[in-house]
C-alpha cells in the first residue's frame, strides 16, 4: 500500500516523461544521472556524496531554522503530552499515520518507484525513484544517529524518541517531490508528512519537538539529495518565421 505522496509521485512522473523531441539540457542531464546513479548498487558512493551535500548553505539554513524552532518549542513538550494524555487513547485514523510513515514502507515505495521507471524505460520516474532511495538512506543514517546519541525516552516510556523517524522519512520524500515538481506536488506531499507527524504526537509516541526536528532532518535530507536534480518544468522556446511568431512551452 502506497501513501498519497507516492501515488502523486508516480502519477505525475508518468505524465511528465521527457519528450523525445526535446533538446533541453536539463532533460539530457537528468537521463544521464538516472542511468549513472545506480541507487541500488552504488549505495555507499551515493551516501558519501550526499553527506557532503549537507554542508551547503541551504542545508545550513534549514537546519538552523529547525534547531531554533525545536529550542523554542521544547518548553511545550510536557504541556502537549499532558493534553494528549487527557484525550485518552488513539483515534481511529491515527494508525494510518503510523503506516504511511513506516520507514520500511517509505523505503520500499522508493525502490518501487525506481523499478517502475526502469521497467517502463522512463528516465524521469527512474530518476525520481533514485532520489527517493538516496533521501531515505541519508535520512535513515541521520535519524538513527541522533536517536542513538540522544537516547531520549518517549512520552509512553519507550526509548529512542528523538527525532521522530516516521516524520523524518515522510518529510524526506516530500522534499524530493517538492524539489522535482514544485509547490503543486510539494504542498500535498508536505501535508501528508505533517499528518504523519501529528499522528505520532496524538498516539503518544513522540514529543512535539521530536516531530519538529524530525521534519527538519527529513527536509534537509531530501533537499541535499536533489541539489541540481530538478527535472520537471518547462523550456521556453521562441520561434519566428517570415509570417508568424510564437512561443513554445516544452515540458521537460
Amino acid at each position: 500500500m502506497l501513501s498519497a505522496a507516492w501515488v502523486v509521485a508516480v502519477t505525475v512522473g508518468l505524465q511528465s516523461s521527457p519528450s523525445t523531441t526535446s533538446t533541453s539540457t536539463t532533460s539530457t542531464t537528468s537521463t544521464t544521472q538516472a542511468i549513472e546513479e545506480q541507487p541500488i548498487t552504488r549505495l555507499g558512493q551515493n551516501l558519501a556524496h550526499d553527506l557532503k551535500a549537507l554542508g551547503s548553505p541551504s542545508s545550513a539554513i534549514i537546519l538552523g531554522l529547525g534547531v531554533a524552532a525545536t529550542g523554542a518549542l521544547h518548553p511545550s513538550d510536557d504541556d502537549v503530552a499532558a493534553w494528549v494524555a487527557q484525550q485518552g487513547g488513539s483515534l481511529t485514523y491515527t494508525p494510518i499515520g503510523g503506516l504511511i510513515g513506516n520507514e520500511w514502507l517509505q523505503g520500499g515505495a522508493a525502490v518501487g518507484t525506481y523499478v517502475i521507471g526502469r521497467l517502463q524505460d522512463s528516465p524521469t520516474i527512474a530518476h525520481i525513484g533514485s532520489d527517493l532511495i538516496r533521501a531515505q538512506l541519508l535520512n535513515g543514517v541521520l535519524t538513527l544517529g541522533l536517536k542513538v546519541a540522544t537516547d531520549r525516552d518517549r512520552p509512553d516510556g519507550g526509548e529512542r524518541s528523538f527525532p521522530s523517524g516516521h516524520t523524518s522519512a515522510t518529510f524526506a520524500s516530500a522534499a524530493v517531490l517538492d524539489s522535482h515538481f514544485g509547490w503543486k506536488v510539494g504542498i500535498p506531499a508536505y501535508a501528508v508528512a505533517g499528518f504523519v507527524g501529528w499522528t505520532r504526537i496524538r498516539d503518544n509516541q513522540h514529543w512535539l519537538t521530536d516531530v519538529v526536528f524530525g521534519s527538519t532532518i527529513g527536509i534537509v535530507a531530501g533537499k541535499a539529495v536533489t541539489q541540481g536534480h530538478h527535472i520537471a518544468g518547462f523550456t521556453v522556446a521562441p520561434s519566428v518565421t517570415p509570417r508568424s511568431a510564437a512561443i513554445y512551452f516544452i515540458r521537460n
